[in-house]
């Protein structure tokens, strides 16, 4: 048992801290600087000292390791929100929008975005004739629920994309090709054609700052 008011951080907090914090920024390196993430999860700990003392203090050993991985796990939890704000918020997202898109949203409207690039409609001049007379701010999702700002942002991330990816998702979601067909241009296993259409997908994804940054 700790007896009075523990304001210390216990040690294994210490080696638990950039341990937990290299994991967290291998996924959010685009986002934000390593530092901060190990900022945050000393300011966590610190408003869960005594607890984590008590914990990290048991006598029994299976315990004790118990409860270190479960600090672990916690700590790793407490990160990853962080992370997913600052990534929200740096890909030009409030914090509280749900814009992110999916894979079924994407594929609705990436017809529409190919199709204003073959055809050389330029959607951001009619953004900004939507905007006359107010601020011209750049589009983005945070705009919440403009479409053409939607569009905007989707064909940003696609020119974005290399050759090859951006032909794969052509294929599949302007041509309306079948994956048989795909897998013979890109002479391969159907599978194969599958899995590279489903990657094609999960870049322009990325592009765009994720799937959602609350998964």
């Amino acid at each position: 048992m700790v007896s009075g008011l523990v304001t210390e951080l216990h040690p294994v907090i210490y080696d638990l801290v950039p341990s937990v914090a290299n994991t967290i920024y291998r996924r959010y390196n685009k986002h934000l600087e390593k530092d901060d993430i190990k900022q945050e999860l000393m300011a966590w700990a610190m408003t869960r000292v005594e607890d984590h003392t008590v914990d990290l203090m048991e006598p029994i050993e299976e315990r004790r390791r118990h409860n270190e991985q479960r600090i672990a796990w916690q700590m790793k939890r407490a990160g990853e929100r962080y992370a997913r704000k600052e990534k929200a918020a740096k890909s030009g997202y409030q914090t509280n929008d749900e814009a992110y898109y999916e894979s079924a949203t994407l594929g609705q409207l990436i017809p529409f975005v190919i199709a204003s690039i073959i055809d050389g409609t330029v959607l951001e001049q009619a953004q900004e004739m939507i905007n006359d007379g107010q601020p011209k701010g750049s589009s983005s999702p945070a705009e919440g629920g403009n479409l053409l700002a939607n569009l905007i942002d989707i064909k940003r991330g696609y020119l974005k994309l290399d050759q090859e990816d951006q032909a794969i998702l052509r294929m599949r979601h302007h041509e309306s090709f079948t994956l048989q067909q795909i897998a013979q241009v890109l002479e391969c296993a159907i599978s194969t054609a599958d899995r590279r259409c489903a990657q094609s997908l999960r870049r322009l994804q990325d592009n765009l700052g994720g799937v959602s940054p609350w998964q």
